[in-house]
């Protein structure tokens, strides 16, 4: 026997439901309404609210920011000659800076400027994108590599956070508040291409279910989904597909009273795009749609060629941390996050991404002194950046711009917000002074010195955000070419005018403003939630303000 009317009712009324709900009542009871009602219900889901996505774009392990967006022109001591033994050279082991190999040549030329942005030679594959990009130069990160993971997932509390604590039902990472409130009328609204427990740094002995990154915070729609590998994203959507297996050939049965009247109301609408998402899944099922057969996905062969797809990039990888066993992010390369991505959005089956690179540590290029010398310089992260983050971010933005949303009639691209950001920075010198002054023997002394990192995580960093609601074409903060570290900005984006805005020191008989500050993760966050359209506050625990200026809502 059909579901009486009250019963659909009742259950569109209760508490908010998402597109799997939806299914599981369509393989039940079949899809109520007329082709008439179910018009009705797609114009009120179309003009319910905007379109919105958001893909954070992360670069595991550390940029080398000095080339990157906090561009430094500095000599490269890597490729001096000094004489074995020697403790106090000219410029000071301390004073020395160490550049990638090659650098003051090209491709490592000094930093260069396009339009209103400043940026080092790891960036200059980026060009094509620059009109789009806005880049904060002053930004801390964090010297550890799992505490800033977790802040540019959770961003920041204003007070120290147990990484090993029970999550509680406040907090929300910053892709599970956005899809909590954008999220519910998709199948698998958050998708992100990483593992917290691939850090390394972190055992499931020491990380039980709930704590660390959580997975489950917030409803069913915002919890993550992990973005697997094609074949592991093709499976998923089979398993979902078999929610509704049962309904081919089964009858829709009408809906006589006014759908309209009794569902598609401005207090149900999350539901009645949840329910209009499913409607499309159903029918695209049933009548058997190419576009959504789950073998269908994500091996289109103009796809593949578009974002350079190789056999290679399509597989995961897995390295030993810290004597940890080797783990694994089962994640393929990002060129194939990215043409995922592109898939999940355009069909329709996902608003939430985090891209990150595949690699565990990818760019943490930590080097000796004596490792420097040999090399003539610092680890060039060219080609890592370029094919974790340059490559296929091209071709993405150029394919969202490309491809017209089937209900605005505008871009993808103009609905999306991009955010392109590492965990740290990376050092380019050491200080020798507490070695010098020891009580070590001269070739003790030495030997510490050779040893020692010159390219450890560093606090200075950047980011950068692009989309349908950023400045295009801008850069905010910088970094003091004397003092190598971030002048502060005021809240509308302009340097602090306390501090020189070219060499970074304090003016003499000047203090720094009340007002300034120095973006961290947590102003990412929040900057991300705003221009997606949101008010950040409340929506987890991060205690930063969004950096307004950069948005053209601001």
């Amino acid at each position: 026997m059909g579901m009486k009317r009250r019963d659909f009712l009742g259950l569109a009324l209760g508490s908010a439901l998402s597109t799997v709900d939806f299914l599981k009542y369509f393989r039940a009871h079949g899809v109520p309404g007329t082709k008439k009602e179910l018009g009705v219900m797609e114009a009120a889901a179309a003009t319910a609210a905007a379109p919105h996505y958001l893909i954070y774009w992360f670069c595991e392990g550390g940029w080398d920011g000095y080339s990157m967006f906090n561009p430094l022109d500095t000599s490269n001591d890597g490729t001096r000659v000094i004489p074995a033994g020697t403790l106090r050279p000219n410029p000071s082991w301390s004073a020395q800076t160490y550049r990638p190999r090659g650098w003051g040549t090209a491709p490592q030329n000094q930093p260069r400027i396009q339009g209103n942005i400043s940026y080092g030679y790891l960036a200059q594959q980026g060009l094509p994108l620059f009109n789009d990009l806005s880049v904060v130069s002053s930004h801390q990160g964090s010297v550890f590599h799992s505490g800033s993971r977790w802040e540019y997932h959770y961003g920041k509390y204003g007070g120290d956070v147990p990484l090993s604590a029970v999550r509680q039902p406040d907090e929300r990472t910053v892709m599970q508040a956005f899809c909590e409130a954008y999220g519910q009328s998709y199948l698998l609204p958050h998708v992100s291409w990483h593992r917290w427990l691939a850090d390394g740094e972190l055992s499931l002995s020491n990380f039980p279910e709930g704590t660390g990154y959580y997975e489950k915070l917030g409803p069913a729609w915002a919890n993550t989904v992990y973005g697997l590998t094609p074949e592991g994203m093709r499976q998923r959507l089979t398993a979902i597909q078999a929610l509704s297996s049962s309904l081919r050939g089964a009858r829709v049965r009408a809906f006589v009273d006014n759908l309209h009247q009794s569902f598609i109301k401005d207090k149900n609408s999350e539901s009645v795009k949840a329910f209009a998402s499913a409607v499309a899944i159903y029918k695209s099922q049933v009548g058997g749609a190419p576009g959504l057969a789950p073998s269908n996905m994500f091996n289109n062969s103009t796809l593949l060629s578009d974002f350079k797809v190789s056999a290679q990039d399509l597989q995961t990888t897995s390295v030993v941390i810290d004597g940890n066993p080797a783990r694994s992010k089962e994640s393929p390369s990002a060129n194939v996050q990215a043409m995922m991505t592109y898939e999940l959005m355009t069909k329709g089956l996902s608003c939430g991404f985090f891209i990150e690179s595949r690699d565990i540590r990818g760019f943490d290029s930590h080097r000796g002194r004596s490792s420097v010398f040999s090399n003539q310089g610092q680890t060039d992260q060219a080609y890592a950046i370029n094919g974790s983050l340059w490559s296929p971010l091209n071709v993405l933005v150029s394919k969202l711009k490309n491809a017209v949303h089937p209900v605005t009639g505008q871009s993808y691209f103009n609905h999306t917000t991009i955010v392109l950001c590492s965990e740290m920075g990376r050092m380019v010198g050491a200080d020798a002074a507490s070695i010098l002054a020891s009580t070590a023997s001269d070739s003790d002394k030495y030997v510490q010195i050779m040893d020692q990192d010159v390219c450890q995580h560093w606090y200075v960093s950047s980011c950068a955000f692009l989309g349908g609601n950023i400045k295009g074409n801008t850069q905010f903060g910088r970094v003091g070419t004397a003092t190598m570290t971030y002048i502060p900005m005021m809240p509308d984006g302009t340097l602090d005018p306390a501090f020189n805005p070219v060499t970074g020191v304090l003016i003499p008989g000047r203090t720094a403003s009340p007002s300034s500050f120095v973006s961290d993760a947590g102003h990412v966050y929040a900057t991300a939630l705003y221009a997606a359209g949101l008010n950040p506050t409340g929506r987890g625990r991060n205690v930063r303000p969004p950096m307004k200026f950069l948005t053209k809502s601001g």
